[in-house]
């Protein structure tokens, strides 16, 4: 008895067993069906809702001019006059630019607010004028170290300038306030932090916000009369990585002040699915005992699942058919195209919530230049129609494995991509959707630089921040520049970069994740209202918050606004010293000190503000 006893009860256990994996495989089969479904709709609602370049050039913001002031003769006034005026668009301000090198007296009476980009005060002529506007309750904005002509004297000590000294390169950067969001604190002393600055004393009633690491005040907010100045001692916005800056400094010149973001976080991984090398390589070997094929399914995928569930992100994976370099043709099942790896990481890729796009046939760019071919080591395609005939062949490939799902984000390889490969894309593609390549520029002019827009052909043009499995000062300081102004972070990574010393830095796995996963948490503890997004989710969502424009009504006591064109929740930048009070068809989450996040859930909206 007692041994049909412990058989019944094994015979249970083993039914219980079989229950309980039949219940996780339909669970997983339900959130794969899911994702597959959300996917459907997406392609579904780009069709209903594309909004047109034309549409969005065409936009008009509403109230009082932000006037920025240049100097055409002078280019590093124009790189910031260019920075300035396209932070100012993303913002959704109205803005007037005026040149001043013709020397005519500059008009402040109307303005919002004033940025002056010029380095020599002198030619504007009329420099009192700036002050009696700022007396009279203004806000300008000096986007640059200034020159010390007579001008800057009549003026210097309303800046909150003690004494002045002479010009020197002063180096790094201190974060003495939270003009970058969540980065308050932050020193770094990287080579790419110089600026040409002047040697000055502020007085005790300016505001320092940023300073060198020698202590040299570098940013400082200075009150006169009714209104007060801002003062940027260096010469770092001419670079677009550095617009956060100017979103900053806008942000905590004039109070109360709110500005729409894209709230968005994106992880992409390049060259994933691909051919996987055969054989092992002394980095995984001597450590794990497996070779590289066995490594990426045992060890890499499990640790970046991992990290993606333990941080809330969700990746985009950039599928690479085959590593040969072919770009004659025919180009129908390489060699080395692995159908099965396609499936098995694919589905893992969609079921966690990610999302497929297409990286390359081969990691041969689209582009037929020879220079820029040469810069890569890689070939050029000798005509548009093979570079349509590759890209039908990978869509086709994905297709094979997943029949049903639409492919909607293009990668492009080594962030390379020319005119002719672009129209290469919209030709063979029609579902294309959004290219994802570089946002910072490039002083080697081989990368696809791109700003968040939409083109004229329609396709949506997103680009990524960052890159690489391990945190640096600048990687950080452009991801806080990025979330900022735009509310937007898109990293990218490579299945591979154990196997290449420069991008993986000569370091171990072990090594590598434990980087990647602190870069992770620093994300999420600094930025924790970042909503985790694929690349076509975050695109459709950019291109509703692009194609909308926002009137304001500022009283006494509150902010009133009005979206046009709400397709779904809005997200703003709040940064006042007031107290938040009543709420209508909104909530505000403080996420920095004195800095808010708006979620608007109505076109008409309403934010109280206390004493």
């Amino acid at each position: 008895m007692k041994d049909g006893f412990n058989l019944k009860r094994n015979v249970y256990v083993i039914l219980a067993a079989v229950i309980v994996l039949a219940l996780a495989l339909q669970i997983a089969r339900s959130q794969y069906v899911l994702q597959f479904s959300r996917n459907g709709s997406m392609a579904e609602e780009r069709q209903l809702r594309v909004a047109t370049a034309e549409e969005i050039q065409a936009l008009e913001f509403s109230g009082p001019d932000y006037c920025i002031f240049y100097d055409s003769e002078d280019e590093y006034s124009v790189s910031v006059k260019n920075n300035t005026s396209r932070m100012l668009q993303y913002m959704k301000k109205k803005t007037a630019v005026t040149d001043t090198s013709s020397g005519s007296a500059i008009r402040l009476e109307g303005c919002a607010a004033a940025i002056i980009t010029n380095q020599q005060l002198d030619p504007i002529g009329n420099i009192l004028a700036v002050s009696d506007y700022v007396q009279q309750g203004g806000y300008v904005l000096f986007t640059s170290q200034l020159e010390t002509d007579s001008a800057f004297y009549q003026l210097y000590r309303k800046l909150g300038i003690v004494s002045v000294g002479g010009t020197y390169p002063a180096k790094g950067i201190e974060l003495n306030s939270n003009i970058l969001i969540g980065e308050k604190g932050y020193k770094s002393n990287d080579p790419y932090f110089v600026n040409i600055s002047n040697v000055v004393e502020i007085d005790g009633r300016s505001e320092l916000l940023a300073s060198a690491m020698d202590g040299n005040p570098l940013i400082w907010r200075t009150e006169y009369g009714d209104g007060a100045f801002l003062v940027m001692n260096g010469t770092m916005l001419q670079e677009k990585v550095n617009r956060g800056l100017f979103s900053g400094a806008i942000s905590m010149l004039e109070p109360d002040y709110i500005y729409p973001v894209f709230n968005s976080k994106l992880i992409y991984i390049d060259d994933f699915p691909s051919p996987i090398p055969e054989g092992s390589v002394p980095s995984i070997y001597d450590v794990y005992h497996k070779d590289i094929k066995q490594f990426y399914r045992e060890i890499w995928w499990p640790d970046m699942l991992k990290a993606a569930k333990r941080a809330g992100l969700k990746y985009t994976a950039g599928i690479i058919q085959s590593y040969q370099n072919d770009v004659e043709g025919p180009f129908q099942y390489p060699a080395d195209e692995d159908r099965y790896n396609l499936i098995s990481y694919g589905r893992e890729v969609i079921k966690s919530g990610g999302e497929i796009g297409i990286h390359g046939y081969n990691h041969q760019s689209l582009q037929t230049d020879l220079r820029i071919a040469d810069y890569y080591e890689y070939k050029v395609w000798k005509s548009q129609e093979k570079m349509e005939q590759a890209v039908a062949e990978v869509l086709e490939f994905a297709h094979r494995a997943f029949p049903n799902y639409q492919i909607m984000s293009y990668i492009p390889p080594s962030n390379m991509l020319d005119s002719v490969g672009r129209e290469a894309l919209k030709q063979a593609w029609p579902n294309l959707t959004v290219i994802s390549s570089l946002y910072e520029e490039d002083i080697n002019k081989v990368s696809y630089v791109q700003e968040f827009e939409v083109a004229p052909d329609g396709i949506i043009e997103m680009p990524r921040i960052s890159s690489g499995y391990m945190d640096s000062p600048f990687e950080q300081w452009a991801e806080a520049n990025a979330i900022t102004s735009l509310g937007f972070y898109s990293h990218f990574i490579h299945p591979d970069d154990i196997l290449d010393e420069m991008r993986g830095q000569s370091l171990s796995w072990e090594e590598l994740y434990k980087g990647f996963t602190l870069k992770l948490e620093r994300l999420r503890t600094t930025y924790p209202w970042l909503r985790a997004m694929t690349s076509t989710e975050a695109a459709l969502d950019m291109e509703d918050v692009l194609g909308s424009t926002v009137s304001w009504e500022k009283g006494a006591n509150s902010i009133k606004g009005e979206v046009s064109h709400l397709e779904q929740d809005n997200f703003f930048i709040l940064r006042t010293e007031r107290r938040i009070g009543r709420l209508q068809n909104c909530t505000v989450t403080k996420i920095d000190d004195q800095v808010f996040l708006v979620t608007v859930t109505e076109d008409k909206f309403e934010i109280g503000l206390g004493d």
